[in-house]
């Protein structure tokens, strides 16, 4: 499954919302950023911004005064260097050949092959390495995500069991809440602090006065939605951050909830939409198997890669999927019963990895396919529909806490991550709290 800002871009190049989005620079690069040992080149800035304002266009909101977008823009280009310096750093790599794949798979949601994708885009005058290189960049990303923060996140069955305590088994409801933050730097002064509160009751004042919300998020905002208007898209409280899922069903569609205050700074939330997406109890279950390959010491990811495909090859010929699994496999969990996953509703498994099962008949062996945790090879056994209400449930509610218990962290992750980084900013004007570094004399 791709990003959701992979699947926009895929929207709007189809669309032609993107034209000129990427097309190449056609004067002489300059430096805007310099970011730790990186830089940001202005050709990049202009290319982000147009694809914001397409994005803009694509939500109906209006484009905000001078230079707030481009403050905005620039932030978010900063933020995704220092997390693809991550990923370098920590040995994460997208080769060619897991970029193409993902390409095909931005291409498909067009209804195109790879090759007619990059006619389009050529086609319409954008610039294709462009493309190829920011999507590289947002795989970068996420998986750094994955390997720095949601790894670390850990779901216990006592979670599980005082969320599903805490809740109603009626509870149906999803909410879609905008959200303004306005972060507080770790270790701030009090002062810092009581300034950061300040705005945000300004803003808050200024949000019920009846200002459009989403230019507010894009110009003040500090989290990561920002530049979405601040759209937290639909969620259930349970995946709502839990100062958030209080707050939320005490409002009205329409009205703004008192500043709330947590670890990233103060937050200002307001509902836009409520609906009840009701729950069935009868679910689709696959019974399926699966290989996986890890990176290690003796083996680097091309050598992974290349042994998947020696595996798949074998199971091709004929040899016994078990057997392989059980020999070859680095899933703990299972390696020893020749990598059975048993019985499992949709959502258990990684978006990718149940993206490659949907596809697949039972009996049918998929081609080898990359996600956060490896190489897998997968096989679907069998399929069945039955009443699976209280597995089904608590699959929810450990997926709900995990997506709340990682956003949190990210966040948090996202703010030391800038604190600690470098950052030289050589274009004018920046409206941060931060002072930005002068440039070098001379």
């Amino acid at each position: 499954m791709l990003p959701k800002s992979l699947k926009l871009l895929a929207v709007l190049i189809a669309t032609g919302c993107a034209a000129g989005a990427v097309q190449a620079a056609e004067t002489i690069d300059r430096i805007i950023a310099v970011v730790n040992d990186g830089v940001v080149l202005n050709s990049e800035m202009e290319r982000a911004l147009k694809l914001a304002e397409a994005q803009l266009r694509e939500r109906n909101i209006g484009t905000p005064p001078p230079g707030v977008l481009e403050t905005q823009v620039l932030e978010r280009l900063i933020v995704t260097r220092l997390q693809t310096q991550r990923a370098q750093e920590g040995g994460i790599r997208i080769d060619d050949r897991e970029l193409n794949e993902v390409l095909t798979s931005v291409a498909a949601q067009n209804n195109l092959s790879l090759q007619q994708f990059i006619d389009v885009v050529k086609k319409d005058g954008l610039d294709y390495p462009s493309i190829r290189e920011q999507i590289r960049d947002e795989v970068l990303t996420q998986r750094v995500r994955q390997k720095e923060v949601g790894a670390r996140v850990l779901v216990t069955e006592q979670d599980v069991d005082l969320a599903l305590a805490n809740a109603s088994a009626e509870d149906t409801i999803e909410y879609r809440l905008s959200h303004i933050l306005v972060s507080v730097p770790d270790g701030a002064t009090t002062e810092a602090r009581e300034g950061a509160r300040a705005k945000a009751a300004a803003l808050l004042k200024r949000a019920r006065d009846g200002e459009d919300f989403a230019q507010m998020a894009i110009a003040n905002s500090d989290g990561q939605q920002a530049l979405a208007g601040g759209d937290l898209d639909w969620r259930k409280a349970a995946n709502l951050p839990s100062a958030f899922a209080i707050a939320a069903p005490k409002l009205k569609i329409g009205e703004v909830a008192d500043v709330i205050e947590s670890g990233s700074g103060f937050n200002i939330i307001k509902l836009t939409e409520l609906r009840d997406s009701g729950e069935k109890a009868m679910v689709s279950e696959t019974k399926s198997q699966h290989i996986l390959l890890t990176n290690n010491q003796l083996r680097d990811e091309a050598a992974t890669q290349v042994q998947i495909r020696e595996l798949k090859e074998r199971l091709d010929k004929g040899e016994d999927f078990a057997a392989l699994a059980k020999k070859y496999s680095d899933d703990p969990g299972s390696k020893n019963a020749g990598g059975d996953l048993s019985w499992q509703a949709p959502g258990v498994f990684a978006p990718e990895f149940q993206a490659a099962l949907d596809v697949l008949e039972p009996g049918q062996t998929s081609q080898p396919f990359r996600t956060a945790f490896g190489w897998h090879i997968a096989r679907v056994g069998d399929r069945r529909i039955r009443d699976a209400t209280v597995e089904a449930r608590r699959g929810r509610a450990r997926q709900s806490i995990q997506v709340r218990n990682e956003a949190e962290e990210y966040e948090a992750w996202i703010r030391r991550l800038r604190e600690e980084a470098y950052v030289e900013y050589r274009m004018t004007p920046i409206d941060k709290s931060a002072p930005a570094v002068a440039p070098p004399a001379g």
